[in-house]
């Protein structure tokens, strides 16, 4: 029972919400992650059709608006890249083909982010401008819709698995 309470208490000080996630924190498989990065592509899926409706009428609070969603995106990105792909790493380091494979799928979902920033960009340039708004807009919806897709397809499986095998692991050893 003692291990049980010593653990239970190194997790809360991992999930203590003072203390966000850096880059000295360990790896270490967090069962409600997905469920945590879920929510937060649905937070800005809702902000973002939010704020569309303001692009045309007011564009000083939709550049804002805008540039708040680009923030919630790299937030997003920065969970992902301190909590999400460390632990895949970690669980893939001993297999190389697996590992080359993992490496390529996370360039793959780098390129995808920086997409969707760029027409994040964008779209604040045709606000500004006061034209090409609704393309923009649009371009931005298709970047983020297949950006989640392809976590949610791709990479929060492959997170989930190797959850499952490190607990699996930690069950066998206790």
């Amino acid at each position: 029972m003692f291990k049980f309470a010593a653990f239970r208490q190194a997790v809360k000080a991992i999930d203590a919400p003072d203390d966000p996630p850096s880059w000295n924190t360990p790896v270490q498989y967090d069962a409600t992650l997905i469920e945590r990065l879920i929510a937060q592509h649905e937070e800005l899926d809702k902000r973002f059709v939010a704020m569309s409706a303001t692009l045309e009428r007011d564009p000083a609070i939709a550049e804002f608006a805008v540039r708040d969603c680009a923030e919630r995106l790299h937030k997003l990105r920065h969970a992902e890249a301190l909590q999400l792909y460390p632990v895949i790493a970690h669980a893939l380091s001993k297999d190389p083909v697996q590992r080359r494979l993992f490496w390529q799928s996370r360039l793959v979902m780098l390129g995808l982010a920086r997409r969707v920033l760029r027409r994040f960009e964008e779209l604040a340039r045709a606000v500004q401008a006061g034209s090409g708004t609704a393309a923009a807009a649009g371009h931005v919806v298709t970047g983020m819709a297949e950006y989640r897709r392809r976590n949610e397809t791709t990479m929060y499986p492959l997170y989930e698995s190797v959850g499952r095998r490190i607990a699996a692991r930690r069950t066998r050893v206790a």
